[in-house]
């Protein structure tokens, strides 16, 4: 699969054989500038009517390079010769060659929209060991997995596959109780058999805020009761890294965490990304007044499933990551589950970060980084030991 651009326009006949002349140039620099770039094909509909069907690695490509709008004379030479734009729509192609051959690719492990995910693949044969990207945003369909791709590039630049994940959130159907539980579980055993380049015995999850949690939490599958949402994993992790985590969900609701989503604007904390989907905060905002936990989980009854404070032991090793001056999620969360897996007898580590803000920790710039690296390259190289 592959994400499709297909944008309609006009062009003035008299402009006609310009914006033939500027194409070859145009296509030239969004191969050197634009990431996830993979082809582009230009097709007359009449007169003065072109689509132009452009392909993309991702959504997030996508995004990333509608944001650089014409930012090199190349590509605004062409843009230049343009009259009108008729529309933009997106698609997603499903009849990709498997040649092997693409290093980056959008892969559907459910019907939904938001039941796909990125897998990238770095340079070489494999079998690479493979990290696994829970995107956060409290849960909610207003933020998605884009705003994690930084991430990504930086592990593929490590030698890692990396599986970017999305699910269904709150405020898209089937998001919630318990299909978010149950996408994040069906995207990480969709592994099992997805690539031959990739080592499935050596797999680390790793989540950032909510992402933390639901990470922590798949982390946490092969001990689940086989009546819950998750249970039996296929994939079993070699380690789980949270960054600033939302690990204690039964704190977190009696505190109301979320409810700041009831006020779309509300001061976001530093760093935080615009939201992807702002068409769906209007119906997150109506639900989410007396907090955001509760539409997660289902009803208390689900915390002994759904929280990793109140689940037993994983039994892999955790690094827990939290910034001093989170502004998000305390800081707190994350320490007490790192001493309650060790005090279980687990290998658990507490990395705090002295200042960090909620975003600093899932940076790749941030000092903290090398830190986060160096543990999954120790934590894959032990089970490869085995």
């Amino acid at each position: 699969m592959s994400v499709i651009e297909l944008t309609t326009f006009t062009v003035v006949p008299e402009q006609t054989q310009a914006m033939l002349d500027a194409r070859p140039g145009m296509v030239s620099a969004f191969r050197d500038d634009r990431r996830g770039f993979l082809s582009a094909r230009l097709v007359r509909l009449d007169e003065t009517t072109w689509l132009d069907f452009v392909e993309w690695t991702d959504d997030a490509a996508w995004d990333e390079s509608k944001a650089k709008g014409a930012n090199l004379p190349a590509i605004a030479a062409f843009f230049g010769t343009i009259d009108s734009l008729v529309g933009a729509e997106r698609g997603v192609r499903y009849d990709d060659a498997e040649d092997g051959t693409r290093r980056a690719r959008t892969v559907a492990y459910g019907p939904h929209r938001s039941q796909v995910g990125e897998l990238y693949l770095p340079e070489g044969d494999g079998p690479f060991p493979v990290v696994v990207l829970v995107h956060g945003g409290y849960w909610a369909a207003m933020w998605d997995r884009r705003q994690i791709t930084g991430v990504a590039d930086d592990l593929v630049g490590r030698g890692y596959a990396v599986w970017n994940i999305e699910y269904r959130r709150i405020g898209e159907t089937g998001g919630g109780w318990p299909g978010t539980f149950l996408d994040v579980a069906a995207a990480v055993d969709a592994l099992d058999g997805m690539d031959p380049a990739l080592d499935t015995g050596r797999v680390v999850l790793l989540g950032h805020s909510a992402g933390g949690h639901l990470a922590t939490w798949a982390a946490h599958r092969g001990v689940l009761p086989p009546e819950a949402p998750g249970a039996g994993p296929k994939i079993t992790p070699a380690g789980v890294i949270t960054l600033a985590g939302a690990l204690d969900l039964e704190t977190a609701a009696a505190s109301s965490f979320g409810a700041v989503l009831a006020d779309p604007a509300a001061e976001p904390p530093k760093d935080a990304p615009e939201p992807a989907r702002p068409d769906v905060w209007p119906a997150v905002a109506a639900a989410a007044g007396d907090g955001i936990v509760p539409l997660l989980v289902g009803g208390p009854e689900h915390y002994a499933w759904t929280s990793p404070l109140a689940l037993p032991g994983a039994g892999v090793p955790v690094l827990a990551v939290h910034g001093t001056a989170d502004e998000a999620v305390p800081a707190g969360w994350s320490r007490r589950y790192a001493e309650k897996t060790t005090a279980e007898g687990g290998r658990a580590r507490y990395l705090e970060v002295e200042n960090g803000t909620h975003f600093d920790v899932v940076h790749p710039g941030h000092p903290v980084w090398p830190e986060i690296t160096g543990w999954i390259q120790d934590t894959l190289s032990r089970r490869e030991d085995r």
